[in-house]
């Protein structure tokens, strides 16, 4: 079992799903201003008893977690054709060839990869990549382990969000599933249980949920949109795939009905909340909390899906 920890600037989400595809726990914590920035944790002591306070409700002794990194100045994914070679091969020759793809140079970065498929004519292997920045990495490290926590796995907030997707949705033509985070969009466009690309975008929209205008959230669903309509477009031209035939829309906002409208009118396409317990049983005792939380668990649970055994 490992428990998942989405980090955002201000809060923390954890998640702990059983083997059986069961959500037993799930916590919201928020995070007090000036702790956490877009490069990292500012006040490192503050974080690490935010985090003892939420995981007091979790009854896990010496918990092993996954938490994600987002953003594009900290993470890329990429996914690329190679020679047919096999798995030690490319893990031989991958960081000499790595800085032909990412912005970043090999040297600053973890970087890990899983073979997607390979041709049956021998032609070529198709990998993902998927690098992390390797100082914000460490940090979080250090504070984890600071907090009497054993860290199982580092993966990518996108990534993440295509591993809950993958267990409860079969959609057999290109679909996008989109976080909107605190100050950023990751996005998930899959075929077939297959990821096909996997982005990050920031945002600075800074909308007050609880006082927010109806014209300002119109704004904000603009800006959104146009985001959207980017990265699906990009998509489009430079994939060898069909164009993206639906849209899940998960995080801030989205369970607003209003706001997905407003998404599905200016980008003429259909477009749905996501729901990320489709396949995933809620335990009783939180069934009421996480018909709240829905729209913000997406990418907790699918860290903690790592520890299930089936995804790798």
């Amino acid at each position: 079992m490992i428990l998942g920890i989405e980090i955002e600037p201000s809060s923390l989400r954890i998640a702990q799903i059983e083997k059986k595809y069961e959500l037993v726990n799930w916590e919201f914590t928020e995070l007090p201003e000036g702790v956490m920035s877009n490069e990292g944790i500012l006040d490192a002591d503050i974080f690490v008893n935010t985090l003892l306070r939420a995981l007091a409700n979790f009854k896990v002794k010496n918990p092993k977690v996954a938490f994600a990194v987002s953003g594009p100045t900290n993470t890329a994914v990429r996914i690329l054709k190679v020679p047919y070679v096999d798995r030690d091969e490319i893990a031989l020759n991958l960081p000499h060839e790595l800085d032909k793809h990412i912005p970043f140079s090999v040297k600053e970065v973890y970087f890990d990869f899983h073979i997607l498929s390979q041709a049956k004519d021998k032609s070529f292997t198709e990998v993902i990549v998927a690098v992390a920045n390797r100082q914000l990495v460490d940090e979080y490290i250090k504070a984890f382990e600071k907090a009497g926590m054993s860290v199982a796995l580092i993966d990518i907030s996108a990534i993440a969000l295509f591993n809950i997707y993958e267990v409860s949705y079969t959609d057999n033509l290109p679909v996008a599933v989109i976080n909107i985070g605190e100050n950023v969009i990751n996005f998930s466009i899959s075929r077939k249980s297959k990821p096909l690309f996997i982005r990050d975008s920031t945002h600075n929209f800074n909308v007050n949920i609880e006082s927010a205008s109806e014209d300002e959230l119109r704004n904000f669903a603009d800006e959104v949109a146009a985001e959207i309509y980017r990265q699906v477009e990009y998509f489009k031209n430079f994939m060898e795939e069909d164009a993206v035939r639906k849209i899940y829309i998960t995080g801030y906002l989205s369970n607003y009905p209003t706001f997905v409208s407003s998404l599905q009118e200016r980008l003429e396409q259909e477009v749905q909340e996501f729901n990320p317990y489709k396949k995933i049983k809620i335990n009783k005792k939180i069934e009421a909390k996480m018909k709240k939380y829905s729209h913000l668990a997406s990418v907790s649970m699918g860290l903690s899906l790592r520890g299930t055994e089936k995804l790798k």
